[in-house]
């Protein structure tokens, strides 16, 4: 699925009027799958500390939560630059070619990482 969508934001990328270098699209997606992943993380956080009725929210301040969320945003940030390079590349292009993927607008598919964000914040308030 990330695969998938990694090669729909490079198609949506390189769709646009305003031409830019590859390793540039290319910085984008994994900045786009790596905002997708922590969002859904988030989410998949918030329900399991609300689901064991776990103080851990009230135990730590903002900022170290904040801190925990931006240190995690980087780590995925460079295990996705790292995973899709080189020869993983090659094959999600191919099976893309293959399966006919077309692009999307860049608006939708930021929007999905931002939906997730907003169940997050809908979850966290909930209680």
């Amino acid at each position: 699925m990330f695969e998938q969508l990694f090669y729909k934001a490079i198609l949506s990328y390189k769709a646009r009027s305003k031409k830019q270098k590859h390793t540039k699209i290319v910085s984008l997606a994994t900045m786009y799958i790596s905002f997708l992943q922590l969002s859904i993380l988030c989410v998949v956080s918030i329900v399991l500390v609300r689901a064991t009725n776990s103080s851990f929210f009230l135990f730590y301040e903002t900022y170290t939560l904040i801190f925990y969320v931006v240190l995690t945003g980087f780590v995925l940030y460079i295990f996705n630059s790292m995973y899709y390079n080189g020869k993983r590349m090659l094959q999600i292009k191919n099976r893309a070619i293959k399966d006919k993927v077309t692009a999307t607008e860049i608006w939708k598919l930021w929007s999905i990482p931002v939906v997730i964000f907003g169940l997050g914040l809908i979850l966290l308030k909930a209680t």
